[in-house]
């Protein structure tokens, strides 16, 4: 089996689960730029959950593009973040089952099946790992959105093994739309063990990871 970055979300872990659901890595395994203030790409600052100005990368995301600072948030479906934070705790304890309900539900029941196939003692020796997991900034576009993460996250079937994210706005910081940023996140193809923004997709008003590949 092809182990893809899963994200946990396309950016995050090498996970069973998300690899069935067929997301892919991307991105650098050494980003390194800085964010400023949250706010949003317009300039309804308050919609991006608080006051002041917009980072200095957000305009270049596009007209409309909420953008949200880092944040901590309990795992689930009500948010990007939410479901970034709940497919990487599950992978973390192995709960590889319960992790398909984090991908899109027309692909629910295929992952399900898919890992019965597979074994636990396979699903647990290709699962990664993430030491000092945070969410990072977010962007949401209407459905869309792109999450980043910090940490470090290892992956035993990969090469390297491991790579470590400290920067929260890496990615969304180097001037690219929000709509180039999220087909690098859904169609890179790479098998190397990097850093890349998590693709996510709202779907009857609950967010899941985004698979478009």
């Amino acid at each position: 089996m092809n182990m893809r970055c899963g994200l946990a979300a396309c950016g995050v872990i090498a996970a069973v689960a998300v690899s069935i659901a067929g997301c892919s890595s991307g991105g650098s395994s050494t980003p390194s730029t800085s964010g400023g203030a949250a706010g949003t790409a317009s300039s309804t600052a308050a919609a991006a959950g608080g006051g002041g100005s917009s980072p200095s990368w957000a305009a270049a995301l596009g007209s409309g593009v909420t953008v949200m600072p880092p944040a901590s948030v309990s795992p689930g479906l009500g948010s990007p973040q939410a479901a970034v934070t709940g497919d990487v705790e599950n992978i973390e304890s192995g709960q590889f089952t319960a992790d398909c309900a984090y991908v899109e539900p027309d692909e629910q029941a295929d992952c399900t099946s898919s890992l019965a196939s597979i074994g636990p003692s396979a699903m647990a020796s290709a699962a990664g790992t993430a030491k000092n997991f945070a969410i990072g900034y977010t962007a949401v576009d209407g459905n869309e959105a792109l999450v980043g993460t910090t940490g470090t996250f290892c992956s035993p079937d990969s090469t390297p093994s491991c790579f470590t994210n400290s920067d929260p706005a890496a990615i969304f910081s180097t001037g690219k739309s929000f709509a180039t940023l999220w087909s690098d996140a859904n169609s890179s193809q790479t098998s190397s063990n990097a850093y890349s923004l998590a693709p996510c997709i709202e779907v009857n008003g609950k967010w899941y990871l985004d698979d478009q590949s």
